[in-house]
């Protein structure tokens, strides 16, 4: 069903600078992204890792946002899980082999990430798609160019210096992007995920409705090809343009989300020279985790 590649695709644009959440085996060329137009997209189910990097263009940088997404094609369902960035884990490698998740990213990209991910969750990933600040202040603003409605109290209007109001607000790229970056709070970054997870969605109905008229359809090869060039991703533009008008039709009936670590699975810690980490219940997560997506 090569119109669940696309419509996994336009998730991943929204997803990927703001969360988010499983992802793949490649071959021998698995770290070339651009030249990968003539993959074979199966109907199977897959699964995509989705990182959003505390980046506006420097070399290295650590991964503000990481969100596992797998889509059921024969349900039509979707589900993301967002895992906190200071969940403290086991990082595979010649480096510190405990850390927060977001220092694999740093160490050693997509790749390390990857194997941390499925050495701690038991989860392989299919695809990756890669953002930064300045990717994603443009690609809330390609898919939402009317704004994004958002309720924000006077804390957060502070802490960002966001341009608004007390109360419901439509806000733009560069604004929404500190929206759902802050974590000054009572809920630290757990009402953050709850903020990247509120966005993607409002950002994926936005884009379906965007999309949904003749003059949509038209304009979204050029769209595609331009949200691609905010990204680095590993699914080919060939592949997206050849399958892009029929995305409108198969967009998925239900998105579910979950965040690691989950309830009651963890503790507060701190470490020399780490900081502040969330230290889990490792058996828990991994079986919460594969559960949520076995299904």
């Amino acid at each position: 069903m090569k119109e669940k590649v696309l419509y996994i695709y336009l998730v991943i644009m929204i997803l990927a600078g703001c969360t988010y959440a499983p992802l793949p085996k490649q071959n021998g060329n698995a770290g070339t992204e651009k030249n990968l137009t003539n993959e074979r997209i199966h109907d199977s189910v897959k699964t995509f890792l989705l990182i959003g990097v505390d980046s506006r263009g420097e070399k290295k940088s650590r991964s503000d946002a990481i969100m596992l997404a797998r889509y059921f094609p024969e349900q039509g369902k979707l589900k993301l899980a967002s895992i906190m960035r200071d969940s403290y884990v086991k990082i595979p490698g010649d480096h510190p082999r405990y850390n927060k998740i977001n220092a694999a990213y740093y160490y050693g990209g997509k790749e390390l990430l990857k194997k941390t991910i499925h050495e701690n969750f038991g989860v392989q990933v299919d695809h990756v798609a890669v953002i930064d600040f300045h990717g994603f202040v443009k690609m809330v603003d390609l898919l939402a160019p009317e704004g994004v409605v958002v309720d924000v109290d006077q804390k957060i209007i502070d802490d960002m210096s966001i341009q608004a109001s007390i109360g419901k607000n439509v806000l733009h790229g560069e604004e929404i992007l500190k929206y759902v970056r802050f974590r000054h709070d009572d809920e630290s970054d757990f009402g953050r995920v709850d903020r990247q997870q509120e966005i993607l969605l409002q950002l994926k109905n936005g884009f379906i409705n965007q999309i949904s008229s003749f003059e949509g359809v038209v304009a979204l090869p050029s769209m595609i090809e331009q949200g691609l060039s905010y990204l680095d991703t590993d699914i080919g533009l060939k592949t997206i343009l050849e399958m892009g008008p029929k995305a409108v039709f198969h967009a998925p009936d239900t998105v579910e989300t979950m965040r690691i670590p989950v309830e009651g699975s963890f503790k507060d810690e701190e470490y020399p020279e780490i900081g502040a980490v969330l230290e889990m219940d490792d058996t828990k997560n991994k079986k919460a985790l594969q559960e949520f997506f076995s299904n």
